[in-house]
């Protein structure tokens, strides 16, 4: 079986390692959207199809495609990958081992000459990380017809433009305002992808088959109080925008907890992102920029959850002399995947002697937005620790090459569906 076999190990490891060295060398593991480093990585990537004898393009989104066309005349197409941006300081395998997994599938079918009777995608997404767009997914959302024509518009910092971001990548930001021309011909979307949890390593598991992906929302808190002197201003003179966010973060904490164990599903939130104005050791602070991450399966606690929240700003706003406004910026709706690819995922791995589990994810991942406009499914090969979106996140080779021997088979599979329905 594939994943026995040592040549694929090394290869999948051989390709890690490559990646992981274009990244800003002063804060590894980075390798941000847009960035020098990613497009050093477009340009490895592109070389790598193109020695697997795959066809290279760039879509209207922006994602990077090696394409496999079958020796049969179709336009259906089987889609994997994953992405191969990171957050700042991320990991070496947050995306990357899917991308990876992919480029081994497809070097598998080339070496054995296998004729598949759909064409075979490799697609390196487009921004899947959040960045400085206040938007993740870029590319599969681009896929689905969901950029909207004021996320296309949004500058950064830098006042850099979104679409024309987008454009100078090789996309065409012009025809993303509808689902793009593939999603007709579609057959499956798979990803693999590392846990970024506990289970599958503590339960000692090989592959957890993902069901679900939560509902994802993300909202801009600015505080405004007044900046001062830090010698001259008594305490209780004072609008210290910082104090008061740092209620909010504690508020914003304890309720996510309490309802997490209320509703007993995944419901987590996180305020992760604090600019301070104008941060400085002698200045009372007289803004701070929050960005709040939502995420929960259940849409009732969802709503509890900001309800409160709103309720308690509104009691600052009356108690406090710093005033704080919330403003929702992002959200993508709870999915579920494709019911008959997970059966196909869980008799697969089966099949290969894997032990596996239906899970769901707590994180959010390009299938969620493909699985509006496509059957959609993936699977997560396990991590030491859980960790992610950190130095420290790792995977055993070996793991990610279990998950490739499923993501093969799986291929194979919809082939044999295919050949016999036609």
């Amino acid at each position: 079986m594939i994943y026995n076999d040592q040549l694929y190990t090394s290869f999948i490891k051989q390709k890690i390692d490559a990646l992981e060295k274009m990244t800003d060398q002063d804060n590894p593991y980075t390798r941000i959207v847009f960035s020098e480093k990613f497009y050093e990585a477009r340009s490895w990537l592109k070389n790598e199809y193109q020695k697997l004898g795959l066809k290279v393009s760039t879509d209207e989104a922006g994602n990077l495609i090696g394409l496999l066309n079958s020796k049969t005349d179709t336009d259906k197409v089987v889609i994997i990958g994953s992405h191969i941006d990171t957050v700042p300081s991320g990991g070496r395998f947050d995306g990357i081992a899917g991308v990876v997994a992919a480029l081994c599938v497809a070097k598998y079918i080339n070496k054995n000459d296998i004729n598949l009777p759909f064409n075979l995608a490799v697609y390196d997404y487009l921004g899947e990380e959040l960045n400085d767009w206040g938007t993740s997914c870029i590319g599969s959302r681009g896929i689905a017809g969901v950029l909207n024509k004021e996320i296309l518009s949004r500058k950064n910092k830098s006042g850099l433009v979104l679409k024309e971001e987008i454009d100078k990548i090789g996309g065409n930001s012009e025809l993303l305002n509808k689902p793009l021309a593939v999603t007709k011909n579609i057959l499956a979307c798979l990803e693999l992808h590392i846990e970024q949890g506990k289970v599958l390593e503590e339960r000692k598991i090989d592959i957890g088959i993902v069901r679900s992906i939560p509902g994802i929302s993300r909202f801009s808190i600015n505080v405004k109080g007044q900046a001062g002197h830090s010698g001259t201003n008594l305490m209780n003179q004072r609008s210290d925008a910082l104090v008061t966010a740092s209620e909010i973060i504690s508020f914003v904490n304890k309720l996510a907890l309490k309802l997490s164990e209320k509703s007993n599903q995944h419901f987590v939130a996180t305020i992760g992102k604090l600019n301070v104005y104008p941060n400085s050791a002698a200045i009372i602070p007289g803004l701070v920029e929050m960005t709040l991450d939502l995420r929960a399966t259940s849409q009732i606690a969802r709503e509890e959850f900001l309800n409160i929240l709103e309720k308690e700003i509104l009691l600052l706003n009356k108690k406090s002399s710093c005033k704080t406004d919330i403003k929702n910026i992002a959200f993508a709706p709870f999915v579920e995947m494709d019911k008959s690819l997970i059966y196909l995922f869980k008799n697969t791995a089966d099949s290969l002697g894997l032990s596996n589990n239906i899970m769901e994810s707590g994180a959010g991942h390009d299938t969620a937005q493909l699985s509006r406009v496509a059957p959609a499914g993936m699977i997560f090969i396990p991590c030491k620790n859980g960790f992610s979106h950190c130095p420290e996140e790792y995977a055993e080779a070996s793991d990610i090459s279990k998950g490739t021997a499923v993501l093969y088979k799986m291929v194979t599979n919809l082939a044999d569906q295919s050949s016999n329905k036609t």
